[in-house]
């Protein structure tokens, strides 16, 4: 067990002591789960929630993990502090919504705050302080296996390659793999060689074959080769050139925690219902329509990782 999910565990029995933290929401929730993943697993057929099956196990995971991380709150734990002022001050810098409200879908930021915040020198999430606890709170073994998948999962840059069947077919832009994708917002892509800004989870648990874009995606301007040479200054910088996966730190984490969802805010320049459009590179202020010499966020909370 990390740092500081054994100091979250050692909180959680005094709270327990003293009955500060309800667990009911999250009991109804578990239940609601296990159920889902038992459905599939034993009949592989669709659910009668109207999602995608696979999609089904994401979205409930998430709410599940969403409860605890509203139930960590009471704990009285200064990393967990700071992990929650981090989310609160990007909150009322970004009101996550959709657009004209915000560009910053909720899809796109609770996932931000579950998987790719993280503090300590153990570099925790509030994912993995959960995925700690496991054994305390009765998580089954597929539950982890399905919080471990999303905690492990980034956004990337892919390129449309078309569609297969009812597929959509993305390769990312430093890769090779063509991954075929079901896109539950509803694009479906215009032309060959866009560029979208997804996070993308792969199939679990059950045979399936293709993966999911969990969140609204994000059409990026200007052309492939401006931001495949983005990335190769970017990765080569000593910023970034920390370990053999610096694409992978990039693409999660920003050169700051604010890093991607001040792109994306100063990006926007238009949206349809199932797509925003984001115009201009991380690195050249210039390209960005809303580009500002002070970020939203700064005013709000100073610009530096957690430790």
């Amino acid at each position: 067990m990390r740092k500081i999910a054994t100091k979250v565990l050692k909180q959680i029995n005094k709270a327990n002591a003293r009955k500060v933290i309800d667990l009911t929401e999250y009991r109804q929730q578990k239940k609601a789960t296990e159920d889902l993943f038992n459905q599939i697993i034993t009949t592989e057929t669709a659910i009668r929630t109207g999602h995608d099956p696979l999609h089904a196990i994401y979205i409930h995971t998430q709410n599940l993990l969403s409860i605890l991380v509203e139930a960590l709150q009471a704990i009285p734990e200064p990393a967990l502090s700071r992990l929650f002022n981090t989310v609160e001050a990007a909150d009322d810098a970004y009101v996550p919504s959709n657009p004209p409200m915000s560009p910053l879908t909720k899809s796109y930021f609770n996932c931000w705050l579950l998987f790719d915040i993280t503090t300590g020198l153990n570099k925790e999430s509030l994912t993995t302080i959960i995925i700690d606890l496991a054994n305390q709170l009765g998580l089954h073994k597929d539950m982890l296996e399905v919080m471990q998948t999303m905690q492990n999962s980034r956004m990337g840059i892919y390129e449309f390659m078309g569609r297969k069947g009812n597929k959509i077919l993305l390769r990312e832009l430093t890769g090779n793999a063509v991954i075929p994708c079901i896109c539950p917002a509803g694009y479906q892509g215009k032309q060959q060689g866009e560029l979208w800004f997804v996070r993308i989870l792969p199939p679990v648990l059950a045979p399936f074959d293709y993966s999911v874009i969990f969140t609204t995606p994000y059409v990026l301007n200007p052309d492939k080769n401006s931001w495949e040479a983005y990335l190769n200054r970017t990765i080569s910088d000593k910023k970034t050139k920390t370990t053999a996966n610096s694409l992978e730190n990039l693409m999660k984490q920003g050169l700051s925690y604010n890093y991607w969802n001040e792109y994306i805010f100063q990006a926007y320049s238009n949206h349809k219902p199932d797509v925003i459009y984001l115009q201009g590179l991380p690195d050249v202020s210039s390209s960005r329509p809303h580009h500002t010499d002070v970020p939203k966020f700064a005013s709000l909370l100073p610009d530096t990782h957690l430790s």
